[in-house]
């Protein structure tokens, strides 16, 4: 029987907190049941707030749970969904979580079903996103033969693109920087973790880096096209805000520096001369053919 409680359970901003306040979500029979972060709680008039502390064993019965009733990729959508930096992310995952418990692995053909919907969208701005990290971030050699790139992503996606650089680049160590979410992706050349970035230090590039940095960005200078400089064509395929940790994209011209062209002094294309026909050049010019000439339609 539900205890009558309308309830807010506050977890700890972790995937296991999530899971263990989902575990209590159930257990308490609560007659109505939010989760929110405890960094972005926002209490509610006449709701409860319940502090619930992670659980590993109830986290993984509820992993266990999904699995079985939702299948692999019940879970895949699930903890991807939690990637996101959509702050009312919790919102979208438990009514997605409780209709795959109820209906199974069905869920997944009813793309009509509004939570489906929403949770669908989630997952797809993160995994879209750590698509193009793969593509934009850029490494630069440090002092020490250390591989460094900075990344500012809006989701936590960092775990998602990690085996890409892993598999990659297996024969460099590297440090992978996320900034937005003070987190540091480190590869030693056998596994990758990842971990906080509080107190990471980092030493100067190598003069070579500078070097090959340098030509890099002339290079991508020469070969544009100055003429066809489209910046709103090139955010579409190369969103903004991943230029600023793009070496190519550092101290790039404005549209104000960037000279358009000029129209010549003289028309470069002659232009033919037309002389108007009078009745008197009509009649007696020899271009004007026999119909000039022919006095029977007259």
């Amino acid at each position: 029987m539900p205890d009558g409680r309308d309830v807010m359970l506050v977890y700890d901003d972790t995937f296991e907190g999530f899971l263990t306040a989902v575990f209590e979500s159930y257990a308490g029979k609560y007659r109505s049941c939010t989760i929110a972060s405890r960094e972005r709680c926002q209490p509610l008039l006449g709701v409860e707030t319940l502090d619930i502390a992670t659980d590993e064993k109830q986290a993984e019965r509820v992993i266990a749970g999904i699995r079985r009733q939702m299948g692999q990729e019940g879970y895949e959508q699930v903890w991807t969904g939690f990637l996101s930096g959509n702050p009312r992310k919790e919102e979208v995952l438990l009514p997605y979580i409780r209709l795959g418990m109820k209906r199974g692995r069905v869920i997944h053909q009813m793309i009509t079903d509004d939570r489906v919907i929403a949770q669908t969208k989630m997952t797809g701005l993160v995994g879209r996103e750590a698509h193009l990290l793969i593509q934009f971030a850029r490494f630069a050699r440090m002092e020490g033969g250390v591989y460094y790139a900075a990344i500012t992503p809006e989701h936590n996606c960092l775990s998602l693109i990690m085996p890409h650089f892993a598999q990659r680049f297996n024969v460099q160590p590297f440090v992978l920087h996320d900034k937005t979410h003070n987190l540091a992706g480190v590869f030693d050349r056998r596994q990758w973790v990842i971990s906080s970035a509080d107190g990471l230090t980092l030493p100067d590039c190598t003069a070579d880096e500078k070097a090959w940095q340098k030509m890099w960005k002339a290079f991508y200078d020469t070969v544009a096209i100055r003429e066809r400089y489209n910046p709103r064509c090139r955010m579409n395929h190369m969103p903004k805000k991943y230029w600023k940790n793009m070496v190519e994209m550092t101290a790039f011209p404005t549209p104000d520096d960037i000279p358009l062209p000029s129209l010549p002094d003289t028309d470069p294309y002659p232009q033919r001369k037309i002389t108007p026909i009078s009745s008197e050049t009509s009649s007696t010019s020899p271009e004007s053919g026999s119909l000039a000439q022919d006095t029977t339609y007259r």
